[in-house]
């Protein structure tokens, strides 16, 4: 591929002086709005700005994680970091000839913070020069107030507990109110950014921060391969303390359990005196790796580029081989170094490696090994359409490229990842808590879930994932984000009858020992695993299977919240829970003509180790109103009784909603034939009352006591006569008290 160097670094130095010298260049244009946020719901303190820079631009927070043991001192992982898009656009004539000629390309790379420069440009900015531009906030909790302007921010379309969201563009040629001077930024991308950044409060996500990006073509340009990567200015240490600022940067392909989490992280070698046990990563999670080219390179930056100081490894593309031999070594100064590291496909070595405890050995002599470094992680290439370029003029002539078209839109999705150590076992090594890898690791796999949840048929086109081993489980998802957290294992199939004064339940459909179970139907709640959570091949259990055991509730009004506990069942010959082994049915002896609301409900069992609580599923997934009676025949079925009898005012009996003129107080006729009438007469054989019964469902009558007239009857004694429809009858009495 043919490209031109930009600018020479000699070139380079003297444009930023004549730009620190000129106070009002040809074409100045006012400065954006600026606006800044920063994520606090959970541990991990994110700063996020309107301009595509991660961490506040003057003097305030990039990535706080978790903070320092002493109380008032916080641990900087991540000074300040954001977005790089990068691509290749044919050259703009207009610029002139001494840079550019007919049949040449532009690689153009557009920052939110400076990779590299004398003076911190940012090329990045907000679209409006007012408060238009104001990063908008929302959250899921009704009434919440997160911007402290006395009004809820709730809103319907939240995501999670803290969105912030912007929108930026790299259309516009000034910084800081005076125009670029060239060549750092003469030509734009034509990009425009909406950026969408999520934080959840729960425990299992509380070391997350998730940033998604809308990246649309503004411009004229059809952009060529383009790359979007993050770029991270680590300058670790406990902020206001003084002392050293050094740092270690790396990659994690792969955690202890084999799980794959591609990530890139950042340390502090000696753990800053147990401040800094901890560890801070950064995944891309969309572009899936499969979907893209992934490259992670680190290196540790000078103002004097040519320095010992001023170093980074050169590491071999990993799917094809190519050495790289074009990568600088160092800082990338201008927009071609930029962009090649962004596309090499290279996967650095560790600046310092986490098991051995030592630094790079071909750190040159003379650098200081845990010197300041940076890291860019990028993927590529990406683009709306596929072409081969056609023109034999063009430099890139018979190439096949990805083309981001005028007007065309695509997604860029990363998470900025922690992973808790203890400060005093970081104390005692003189380093950071390896623990703090195994943390970050499942938190890099909670992560992924949550942007797109494994056996989750997001859209509804009927795929949910894949099972890449072939276990019946799913490993990914069906590439559409759900962004939502682990699921309670699912309520079982409930079948709920009646007998006389007991009801019956069943959810044996879910029992595994039950003839034509299917272990493969993920809707039962014995055969369904959680993604978020990792398997250790060790163990002969397979800790993806939470589901722990069954609860049995019942309520009087089937709300919220008026659920009692019957019944629990767990599993047996484990540590969680009683053991009591599970059943699959259960029975409650009540009175008849009792109305209550039946639920058996799934419970899992927690994950301490990603703070994930116990999950229930709803009692309303399978909730079922019941009457308690006999079940109904056409036929007299068995012995006839009025409940309750005696009925005596006051005591409790007439507390059922009253029917239409009455006053809540009723008997009913319990056992009664499906079709049927029933009479009611005094002892004197007066007629006080005709009840006409035909229901199917129902072997239950009730009486409101009032008679033909619309009276209340009076205390005495009373019978009854129950006659079908072939003649069949049946008798009886019982006694009314007011």
């Amino acid at each position: 591929m043919k490209t031109k160097q930009v600018c020479q670094h000699l070139k380079y130095t003297v444009f930023c002086l004549v730009f620190l010298f000129s106070s009002s260049l040809p074409g100045q244009q006012q400065d954006r709005f600026r606006d800044e946020r920063v994520h606090r719901k959970g541990k991990l303190w994110v700063g996020v700005t309107n301009f595509g820079q991660l961490g506040i631009s003057r003097g305030g927070r990039g990535v706080i994680w978790p903070g320092s043991d002493i109380p008032g001192e916080e641990a900087q992982y991540i000074n300040r970091g954001g977005i790089l898009l990068g691509g290749i656009v044919p050259s703009d004539e207009t610029v002139g000839t001494d840079l550019n000629e007919p049949g040449d390309l532009d690689t153009l790379v557009s920052e939110g913070p400076s990779v590299w420069s004398v003076v911190d440009f940012r090329e990045l900015f907000a679209h409006f020069p007012d408060a238009r531009s104001a990063i908008q906030v929302r959250t899921t909790i009704p009434g919440m107030d997160i911007d402290g302007d006395g009004t809820s921010d709730f809103s319907e379309q939240a995501v999670s507990e803290e969105d912030f969201i912007s929108a930026y563009a790299d259309t516009f040629l000034s910084a800081d109110g005076f125009a670029f001077a060239p060549p750092k930024h003469q030509r734009s991308l034509g990009i425009e950014v909406v950026e969408k950044s999520y934080q959840f409060g729960a425990g299992f996500a509380e070391d997350i921060v998730f940033f998604d990006l809308k990246i649309r073509n503004i411009g004229q340009n059809f952009i060529r391969n383009l790359y979007v990567g993050f770029f991270g200015d680590n300058d670790m240490g406990i902020i206001g303390r003084l002392g050293d600022e050094g740092d270690a940067a790396g990659f994690m392909t792969v955690t202890s359990t084999g799980d794959s989490v591609n990530t890139a992280w950042v340390l502090e070698a000696d753990g800053d005196e147990g401040g800094m046990a901890g560890v801070v990563g950064v995944r891309i999670l969309r572009p899936a790796t499969h979907d893209a080219t992934l490259s992670f390179n680190w290196w540790t930056s000078d103002t004097q580029i040519n320095s010992a100081d001023d170093w980074g490894p050169v590491t071999p593309n990993i799917k094809n081989g190519d050495p790289n031999d074009r990568d600088p070594i160092g800082s990338p100064v201008n927009d071609v170094e930029k962009y090649i590291l962004m596309t090499n496909g290279s996967i650095d070595p560790p600046q310092f490696d986490p098991v051995t405890l030592e630094f790079n050995p071909n750190i040159p002599a003379g650098a200081t090994p845990n010197d300041a470094s940076r890291f860019l992680i990028s993927a590529g290439p990406l683009g709306t359409r596929d072409s081969t370029i056609s023109d034999p003029g063009d430099p890139m002539f018979g190439e096949g490229v990805k083309i981001f078209a005028p007007g065309d839109s695509l997604f860029f999705t990363y998470a900025i990842i922690g992973g808790e150590g203890d400060p005093q076992t970081s104390k005692e090594l003189n380093s950071f808590d390896p623990a703090a890898f195994e943390d970050l690791g499942r938190n890099s796999v909670i992560a992924n879930s949550i942007f797109d949840t494994p056996g989750i048929d997001t859209d509804g086109d009927g795929f949910a994932g894949l099972d890449l081993d072939g276990d019946g489980i799913f490993d990914k998802g069906d590439g559409i984000p759900d962004f939502k957290g682990p699921q309670p294992p699912p309520s079982p199939p409930l079948v709920v009858t009646t007998a006389d004064r007991l009801v019956k339940l069943d959810w044996s459909g879910a029992d595994p020992n039950n003839p034509g179970y299917d272990p493969n139907d993920r809707s039962l709640p014995l055969n369904t695993t959680n993604p978020f959570l990792q398997d250790d091949p060790t163990t002969e259990m397979d800790e993806r299977r939470t589901f722990e055991g069954f609860r049995v509730l019942r309520s009087r009004t089937g709300e919220l919240g008026t659920f009692d506990l019957l019944a629990e069942f767990d599993l047996p010959h484990n540590k969680f829970g009683r053991n009591s082994g599970l059943l699959f049915t259960f029975e409650d002896p009540v009175s008849n003509g009792s109305v209550f609301y039946y639920a058996v409900v799934s419970f899992a069992r927690g994950d301490p180790d990603t703070n994930l609580e116990s999950l229930v599923s709803s009692p309303f997934d399978n909730l079922n109103r019941v009457l308690v009676s006999p079940q109904p025949s056409n036929q007299f079925a068995g012995q006839i009784y009025v409940e309750p009898n005696p009925y005596v005012e006051g005591r409790g009996f007439d507390n059922i909603s009253p029917r239409s003129g009455g006053d809540g107080a009723s008997v009913d006729f319990v056992n009664v034939p499906s079709q049927c009438t029933i009479r009611i007469f005094t002892l004197d054989g007066d007629l006080v009352q005709v009840l006409k019964h035909d229901d199917q469902n129902s072997s239950r009558v009730r009486w409101d006591l009032f008679n033909k007239g619309r009276r209340p009857v009076a205390s005495g004694i009373y019978l009854f006569s129950v006659k079908t429809s072939n003649g069949d009858q049946h008798s009886g009495r019982f006694i009314v008290v007011r």
